[in-house]
């Protein structure tokens, strides 16, 4: 089994878990505004650029689910808002939502940037306690997260949601290379280039100086 969230359904998912941590006072949402958080260009990544009936759609999909139901009405209001269902459908405490929220929202992150990003939303003691979670979320029965292969020049893998299916794959260009051997073949390439130079200097002189040579014999 795995899960099959749609890119727009997980942005609007996450839309909802991060007002509902960082701006309570906006939540429950109504579809305009889900719809503004959703392109908005902060905190986002990718961008996107969703239209509001494609967001009505994420949130048809998303009630389906079991996933977003429409809030209680407010009194004196007709706005009709909707709110996230998690804490009930998977037991995420407000740590879990956060950085659930940061993979849904911004893509994949290492548990440092997590820890740093997802802190705007609730606390987080450390980057550890954040590894800790990750590690919670890829035991899950299907795993929610997955550590990332090592990408070149990079010191530390990253973790990805699995809401939507696996991740891509990560470009054959960007292959990892232990960060040693990386290192390694960047200073061989510069002395190497550096040595060539050198010879190239000396043989231009040689070629002046036999140049110089035969206008004397002739």
């Amino acid at each position: 089994m795995t899960y099959d969230l749609r890119p727009d359904e997980i942005r609007v998912l996450g839309v909802l878990i991060e007002k509902s941590l960082a701006l309570p006072a906006y939540y429950p949402m109504t579809t305009n505004a889900i719809t503004a958080a959703c392109n908005q260009k902060n905190n986002r990544e990718p961008v996107t650029q969703y239209t509001e009936s494609e967001v009505s759609a994420a949130i048809s999909s998303l009630r389906r689910r079991q996933l977003v139901d429409q809030a209680p009405p407010e009194r004196n209001s007709r706005a009709i808002r909707f709110q996230h269902l998690v804490e009930q459908r998977y037991q995420w405490n407000a740590a879990t939502r956060a950085i659930m929220c940061e993979l849904m929202i911004r893509g994949p992150q290492t548990s440092g940037e997590l820890k740093a990003h997802a802190g705007r939303m609730t606390h987080l003691e450390s980057t550890e306690y954040a590894r800790e979670i990750l590690s919670e979320l890829e035991r899950c029965d299907p795993p929610m997260v997955v550590e990332m292969p090592l990408e070149a020049g990079k010191r530390e893998r990253r973790f990805a949601q699995l809401l939507g299916g696996p991740p891509a794959p990560v470009p054959n260009s960007a292959v990892a290379v232990p960060i040693g051997m990386s290192t390694a073949r960047s200073a061989s390439g510069a002395v190497d280039s550096a040595r060539l130079e050198e010879m190239e200097a000396r043989l231009s002189k040689v070629e002046q100086q036999l140049a110089e040579l035969m206008k004397c014999v002739m």
